[in-house]
């Protein structure tokens, strides 16, 4: 087979700005959001443009959220852009997912949530027939599942775990035994197979293992199976994460997933993968392009950064929001508290470099550096040493979790899997790099 370059989007959440993205209403919808709203038709528009400079990648894939909630007239616009790659002379396939669909979408006017006609699961199949399903092989109608040949002797199944009723984030039984008849065809025409799917299939981090919404339903079972029947590679999104992850299936058969950020906001990534051959894939991440709004002189990635630096905090004091004594207490030491303070009050020695710095700014860090992937707080920094400290101070309460998260007798390491969540220990990057698929 010949190297198969192409481009990998997630999460686009495009949202059509004449429906509303402006007041109150915004404002404080958007405190706990770490991705934009208002610019995303924007930043949509200039990372095409930059998409349609390249004369010699001629695919592109977006892996669902395309909309910010299922509003029918960001579909409508989405579409257009969609247009905009193909006139271009771009091959584009994409897969819808849970934001893509809602009984209840809004704009935001004024102070006001505006209702606006909103998209069915069922309408979605024509709306995006043009970009994937209509060059599939075969179809799966119920989830609007396909497999198509994206190069020669290179089949792509576009799995969509995000459908009706209860199915989602799920690839069930039935979808497996679909994909199985597929991979053996394709298997029986000499094509390397990979997939798509919205929702990672292995956690991105560690952490991410114990979030039902973070990966696939049964992800192990999953993942087993796909590696088991010849088809190592996953590309995902969802998680607005940058990451790469490998998993075994007891019978010694490896597994990859190259889960991308989210697009609109930080860390603002997308990628080109080059399948080299059968055994390796490359992934090469871009940074979203200096897009028409005012950023306040800040460049793209500042403004990304800032935004999930300041809504992560925000997040936080949302679930500590209440009018009970232990709640007030918390948020004022959550807000207030610089990490001296803190080691103080749990008797505990902070390193000089954090002394100063808030919990709450501390918190906004963390969780952006994790999002943007290769998670720089590893053994001998300081953030990993303060950290590590805590998770020693706490451990009796760990345990205590770790008894009521074990599953058929085997518990979780908690502290192993927080610190591997803040530090990259992989030994490869999430970024940029080439990975063995066997």
């Amino acid at each position: 087979m010949q190297p198969f370059k192409f481009y990998l989007v997630t999460d686009t959440h495009y949202f059509e700005p004449s429906l509303g993205c402006s007041g109150k209403a915004l404002d404080d919808y958007m405190k706990n959001e770490m991705y934009c709203l208002a610019e995303s038709s924007k930043i949509v528009k200039a990372t095409f443009d930059e998409i349609i400079k390249d004369s010699e990648t001629d695919t592109v894939i977006i892996p669902g959220d395309l909309s910010k909630d299922g509003e029918k007239q960001s579909h409508i616009s989405f579409v257009k852009e969609l247009n905009r790659l193909k006139d271009a002379g771009k091959k584009v396939y994409v897969i819808t997912a849970g934001h893509d669909y809602n009984d209840h979408p809004r704009g935001y006017v004024g102070e006001e949530y505006v209702p606006v006609e909103p998209t069915t699961f069922d309408e979605l199949y024509d709306l995006y027939y043009d970009f994937g399903l209509a060059q599939a092989l075969s179809v799966d109608k119920e989830t609007h599942s396909y497999i198509v040949e994206v190069a020669p002797k290179i089949r792509m199944i576009a799995f969509n775990c995000d459908s009706k009723g209860d199915t989602k984030g799920r690839i069930d039984d039935r979808l497996l035994s679909w994909a199985k008849e597929q991979i053996d065809k394709a298997k029986a025409d000499g094509c390397f197979v990979f997939c798509i799917n919205h929702y990672p299939i292995i956690p991105s981090v560690p952490v991410f293992d114990l979030i039902g919404d973070a990966h696939i339903k049964d992800w192990r079972k999953v993942a087993s199976f796909l590696a088991d029947n010849g088809v190592n590679l996953a590309l995902t999104g969802h998680m607005h994460i940058q990451s790469i992850n490998e998993f075994y299936s007891e019978n010694g058969n490896k597994f990859v997933d190259i889960c991308t950020s989210v697009l609109v906001g930080s860390p603002g990534k997308y990628r080109k993968i080059t399948i080299n051959d059968e055994n390796t894939v490359t992934a090469e991440s871009i940074n979203v392009p200096e897009f028409d709004w005012d950023k306040g002189g800040r460049t793209t990635e500042q403004y990304f950064d800032d935004r999930a630096a300041w809504a992560a905090p925000n997040r936080i004091r949302r679930a500590l929001s209440g009018d009970s004594f232990i709640k007030k207490k918390a948020t004022k030491i959550f807000n207030t508290n610089t990490f001296a303070q803190l080691g103080r009050k749990l008797c505990l020695k902070v390193p000089d470099e954090l002394k100063n710095k808030k919990f709450a700014d501390f918190t906004g860090e963390l969780a952006r550096d994790i999002f943007k992937g290769d998670q720089p707080y590893v053994k001998g920094t300081p953030e990993y040493e303060i950290i590590a400290r805590f998770l020693k101070r706490f451990k009796p309460v760990l345990k205590i979790a770790e008894n009521k998260l074990a599953k058929d007798g085997v518990k979780p390491d908690l502290t192993s899997m927080l610190l591997n969540t803040i530090g990259n220990n992989k030994g490869w990057s999430d970024n940029d790099a080439t990975i063995s698929l066997k």
